[in-house]
């Protein structure tokens, strides 16, 4: 008799973080759940013997470094009082320890297990999908009998961890296991880009089961990440500047001012945003009135941010500046990128880039490929507010094995090391 398949400990711990990441469930809005997974990557840090001194003292020198910045920061250049400098305190355990712990117990498997759990949970949204698309009611029945608590207040609302459904606003695209179908793609392409990196940038299974998500969540951003991807991978099989290498950017700039979800989705976007923000007033009573808050878009969420902080953007405002922008109208901001200036500034997302780019330099191996993946993180990056989640977090300490995958498939468990020391 064949035996039991052995719990694999290091998927679980992986799962948990993505659906951490995933802002939709109850795992991560809950702190006392969230603080429960930390506690349990702290024990499986501790039963792994797979925290040492170094270790120690790497994650020490960064919440010192991070400490004495938002200490100076918030309550003495930006004259915040004291909630604010809690609540970046509390990001520091929430988020960094989290994904430092995380990084400490997969080591240089992190990126491996990344891939095959978002692939899998895009295997999943498959058929949630196809129920979604053959009946809304019948999947927003299922997802009502067995979703649990809702952590927003979205009319229509529902997830239960692997799949989450919006009645009448996400009728057609795939929100998979995240808040909404943008943020699926990214988390999509986030697992593409580290797929590719991890297989000499060759498409397989794992490679096409991606894309064909990414199709289904209908999103602008997502479309032109993908883009970026594929002109990635052709660069890096052919690196010689060639004919084809122009016609295939002039394909894509035809695509993007043909396709209507592409072009011209963009150039409605941007005027329907300016328009709100001339409007803000009557938007506020609206949506007061249904108890929701106001949504900006990418370009009227960077537009109004900057108006409001200015040259605080250079160090950020605080991890909770919602509460600040909140006080004139209840605002929901959805560009990731101004998102991340206020919270950490220019000054911490260049830090975040830079480990973001070394990390992928160790698989591309080239200033002008690397910049490829630079323009991929912030593609999706101004269309969704990512850059602050742990699945992103987790390029401040992650390594790269190149060797990820064996030729059956499955998970390549090298001799593990220590996440690379902060620089």
């Amino acid at each position: 008799m064949a035996s039991a398949k052995k719990f694999d400990l290091y998927y679980f711990v992986t799962l948990l973080l993505v659906l951490i990441s995933a802002n939709a469930n109850i795992l991560s809005t809950s702190d006392i759940l969230w603080f429960s997974v930390l506690g349990f990557m702290f024990l499986t840090a501790v039963f792994k013997k797979a925290i040492n001194l170094d270790d120690v003292k790497t994650i020490a020198i960064f919440s010192l470094v991070y400490l004495i910045f938002i200490v100076i920061r918030d309550p003495f250049i930006n004259g915040l009082d004291i909630s604010y400098l809690l609540s970046d305190v509390v990001f520091l355990f929430k988020f960094i320890i989290l994904v430092y712990l995380y990084c400490l117990i997969l080591k240089n498997n992190a990126a491996a297990y990344i891939v095959t759990v978002i692939t899998h949970l895009t295997i999943i949204s498959f058929f949630f999908f196809a129920l979604q698309l053959a009946s809304t009611d019948l999947i927003y029945k299922i997802s009502t009998t067995i979703g649990l608590p809702a952590p927003n207040q979205i009319p229509g609302y529902t997830n239960f961890l692997i799949f989450t459904f919006v009645k009448d606003f996400h009728d057609y695209s795939n929100s998979g296991f995240v808040w909404e179908p943008a943020a699926f793609g990214s988390f999509l392409i986030l697992a593409l880009l580290l797929n590719l990196s991890l297989n000499n940038f060759k498409f397989e299974k794992r490679s096409y089961i991606l894309i064909a998500g990414v199709i289904t969540t209908f999103a602008t951003t997502d479309y032109l990440a993908l883009l970026i991807v594929f002109f990635l991978v052709y660069r890096y099989k052919v690196p010689k500047i060639n004919i084809w290498a122009i016609f295939i950017i002039l394909v894509f700039a035809a695509m993007v001012v043909t396709i209507p979800i592409l072009g011209s989705k963009i150039s409605d976007t941007y005027y329907e945003d300016m328009d709100d923000l001339n409007r803000l007033k009557f938007l506020a009573t609206y949506y007061k009135h249904n108890n929701m808050q106001i949504p900006l878009n990418r370009f009227s969420s960077m537009v109004y941010i900057y108006d409001n902080f200015g040259s605080s953007l250079i160090l950020g405002v605080s991890n909770k500046y919602d509460a600040i922008v909140n006080k004139s109208y209840s605002i929901n901001i959805s560009n990731g990128i101004f998102d991340f200036l206020a919270k950490f500034g220019l000054v911490g997302l260049l830090y975040l880039l830079y480990r973001y780019a070394r990390f992928f330099m160790k698989s591309v191996l080239k200033v002008e490929y690397v910049i490829y993946c630079i323009l991929v993180l912030l593609v999706l990056g101004f269309g969704e507010p990512i850059l602050s989640l742990p699945i992103i977090l987790i390029f401040l300490f992650m390594e790269v094995d190149q060797k990820g995958f064996t030729k059956s498939g499955r998970i390549n468990k090298t001799p593990l090391h220590s996440p690379t020391p902060i620089n």
